[in-house]
């Protein structure tokens, strides 16, 4: 049915009655009800019951109304308490009967019982009753989801919004009031630029006419009737939102309202997908304006065309100059507010957004790269800048698989529209959680402490070593970096641009066999290192104190990534435990499998630490940080203090840390990190055979160290070159960055999901970089 005209039935109510009674065996008052292009009749019997009583419009497939009734009942099973009309069985059990008019013409007689209540139109709606309509459209779309009849496949419908182009040949209809320029760039700009979009976008059965008058509100304006399936269609879900905002919105006044609270309603219950979003304005306007296309022609071909629509104010020229009004940006803006997406704002330059940071986040902008990089979106081991250009992630440890994952953004965005509270409620996600981390330590440590931080997580740690052994003393590596607490910042050199290390924090030596005082080839070279923890809590008895706790990263990450050294950190462990410490392994960039083989960076190094602290990576970049340690521990301190923190171990947190542990044990990442690691080791290997400014390669697992030197022979760094390369390799569109105690080393740190493709593609990119440098 894609002629402008309606051509309803006209059948008398005198033949209602008839049909009823012969078809239905039920009788009573009749009162007519609006339609379209079919025509109804509400019969209510002595009793007090009522159904809407249906004769279809002949020129309209038959089976059209089989889907409709086929529609009813898949969404009364799928959401018993979604309020839709039942069948009204015929009496030889049918659920309609065929009947023809005086002219000959064959028609569907059918009925559905009458939801009692008032029209949304003729009700004064504020902004939660928009919010309850827009959440209930979401969920009759929900309903439908499943639902499928080949009659909707191939159905041609004029409302249906991508028949726009019938209703713009037909805009000479218009009167002379009505705004015909405006009405033909909308559908021409619809038919131009939006139509290519829709194909794109979700599709599935919708209602398709979902407005004032086909919605039942009780009590308390309480949805109670979704009713009037004629316009159901296989079309983009997004439709139904629009095609309803186009008709809720009749007049100027509270136009923007309804659009924030319709959108926000619907949102909560399907979230809008950003493609949804950026063509919801055209979705309306386009409803306005064929809808005033068709009921001018109709008055025209048809005098005696029925003015219900009109009446009730869909088509009316004083709405679509309302949304003309506001346009597309700002109607876009209120939409992306309603779903709580930021606002796209106009592309601000470089040097813009660096000025904007300096007034409100200091004067020095910690950014990387020289210029830096505005990014907008990230995608697995890819980061894309604002102009569209992907490069491929070697850097940011935190989305350790991968940027914006969709099972971590899944259980994200579930457990939030769920419940998110803190654990002084009992809840199952976080005891989960919690025995996961444990059981991945051995069961060594299975007592958990939750925070929101890396840096939080060893803050606490420390506490609960002081707690535990009355110690004062703190014992880190030579430029190391644990966090931005102050207690934690003490043990944090590499961050220290001034000043002196905290009189109860020692340092001791890493164990860098290329650079340091012994080098690859001493015999008992882990021995020798480790000795330097002799020295270091000889310093603090000297000072009066013994050490509480040694705090280890089980990579070296900012002593330029170090691979383990077979029984280095087990004499370190052992020498702190002999004076009285305990032991802490900073797990915050080496855990999670990076290092392969083993979930735990410190594993690798055959130790057990008294406390594994994780943040950053443990949920993806959702704020998550956890102290792991043994209950005794735990138990001593919460005994001594209130610990409590309100985000720690949130309903949402808790599910982004099982969604991570998931994807890690699903997709076998430890394993595939560790052969990844071999692979890129060997590229690199082969980069440095080739590139003499390349003094030494080093790997722990998927962590790659590569050091610049201007000679082999008296290792003197090349600072400034490392930053240099790092800039040519960005130009290549590969992400790294720098670290060491002379700035002279690249580091690598790609994502559980770094393949030896994206391998090939990092060593290609800096082979390239370092042949410009």
């Amino acid at each position: 049915m894609t002629s402008l005209g309606a051509d309803a039935p006209r059948f008398s109510q005198d033949d209602f009655a008839t049909l009823a009674m012969r078809h239905h065996g039920v009788s009573g008052t009749l009162t007519p009800l609006s339609s379209e292009r079919d025509q109804n009749m509400m019969l209510r019997d002595e009793r007090g019951r009522a159904w809407v009583f249906k004769i279809a419009n002949a020129n309209e497939n038959p089976a059209l109304v089989d889907a409709q009734i086929a529609a009813l009942r898949h969404v009364q099973s799928v959401d018993p308490l979604l309020p839709v009309p039942h069948v009204l069985p015929t009496v030889n059990g049918s659920d309609s009967a065929m009947i023809k008019a005086a002219d000959g013409r064959l028609h569907r007689f059918y009925a559905v019982t009458f939801l009692e209540g008032e029209v949304a139109g003729a009700c004064r709606l504020d902004a939660a009753d928009y919010r309850r309509i827009g959440a209930g459209i979401a969920r009759l779309g929900r309903a439908l989801r499943g639902f499928t009849h080949p009659a909707l496949l191939d159905r041609r419908l004029v409302w249906d919004l991508r028949e726009a182009a019938a209703a713009l040949a037909k805009v000479d209809c218009l009167p002379e009031a009505a705004p015909a320029a405006e009405v033909t760039h909308c559908l021409g700009h619809f038919t131009t630029n939006v139509l290519p979009i829709l194909p794109g976008l979700r599709a599935q059965t919708i209602h398709g006419d979902v407005h004032g008058h086909n919605l039942i509100l009780g009590p308390g304006n309480a949805i109670a009737g979704l009713i009037d399936f004629g316009d159901l269609i296989h079309a983009p879900l997004i439709f139904d939102l629009g095609s309803a905002l186009g008709d809720f919105i009749a007049r100027p006044e509270g136009a923007a309202d309804i659009m924030l609270s319709m959108v926000e309603g619907y949102n909560s219950v399907t979230p809008l997908e950003e493609a949804e979003i950026d063509v919801l304005y055209d979705l309306m306007m386009a409803r306005q304006a064929t809808t005033m296309v068709i009921l001018a022609y109709r008055i025209a071909e048809d005098p005696e065309f029925p003015p219900y629509l009109a009446d009730h104010g869909f088509g009316a020229p004083e709405a679509f100059r309302a949304l003309h009004a506001i346009g597309r940006e700002h109607s876009t803006a209120l939409f992306r507010r309603a779903c709580g997406l930021p606002p796209r704002r106009s592309r601000a330059s470089v040097g813009e957004l660096i000025e904007r940071r300096k007034r409100v986040m200091g004067s020095r902008p910690y950014v990387f790269y020289d210029p830096p990089l505005h990014m907008v979106k990230g995608e697995g081991v890819w980061l894309i800048d604002a102009e569209g250009r992907r490069y491929l992630d070697c850097y940011n440890n935190v989305p350790i698989v991968g940027h914006c994952h969709p099972r971590v953004i899944g259980a994200i965005d579930h457990q939030m529209r769920i419940l998110n509270t803190n654990t002084r409620y009992l809840g199952e996600q976080v005891l989960e959680y919690a025995e996961r981390l444990g059981a991945s330590t051995g069961g060594a440590l299975t007592a958990c402490a939750f925070v929101n931080s890396g840096s939080e997580a060893n803050d606490i740690a420390w506490r609960m070593a002081r707690a535990w052994t009355g110690n004062p003393g703190f014992i880190c590596q030579d430029f190391a970096y644990h966090g931005i607490t102050e207690a934690i910042d003490a043990v944090s050199p590499s961050a220290m641009r001034q000043g002196e290390t905290p009189g109860h924090v020692r340092t001791i030596l890493a164990p860098d066999g290329y650079r340091g005082p012994y080098r690859h080839g001493t015999s008992d070279m882990a021995a020798r290192y480790a000795g330097d923890a002799d020295r270091a809590i000889a310093s603090l008895a000297k000072a009066g104190m013994a050490p509480a706790a040694v705090i280890v990263d089980s990579a070296f990450m900012t002593n330029g990534i170090l691979a383990p050294l077979p029984g280095y950190v087990a004499a370190i462990f052992e020498t702190v435990r002999a004076a009285g410490g305990l032991c802490i392994a900073d797990e915050v960039q080496s855990g999670f499998g990076r290092m392969g083989e083993h979930f735990w960076g410190y594993q690798h190094h055959g130790v057990t630490p008294d406390f594994v602290t994780i943040g950053k990576p443990a949920g993806n970049g959702h704020p998550l940080g956890v102290v792991l340690t043994r209950p005794e521990i735990l138990d001593h301190f919460c005994n001594q203090t209130a610990f409590f923190s309100t985000f720690g171990g949130n309903n949402v947190s808790a599910a982004a840390g099982l969604a991570v542990l998931d994807v890690i044990e699903d997709g076998d990442h430890v394993r595939q990190a560790g052969e990844t690691a071999r692979y890129m080791f060997a590229g690199l290997r082969n980069l440095k055979a080739r590139h003499p400014i390349i003094g030494d390669v080093r790997s722990a697992g998927l962590a790659f160290g590569i050091e610049l030197v201007h000679d082999h022979a008296d290792l003197s760094p090349a600072p400034q070159e490392t930053d240099r390369l790092v800039n040519l390799m960005r130009e290549e569109g590969l992400l790294v960055g720098t670290e060491g105690v002379h700035g002279n080393i690249v580091k690598m740190r790609p994502p559980l999901i770094f393949q030896t493709g994206h391998a090939d593609l990092a060593l290609q990119m800096m082979d390239r970089a370092l042949a410009r440098l």
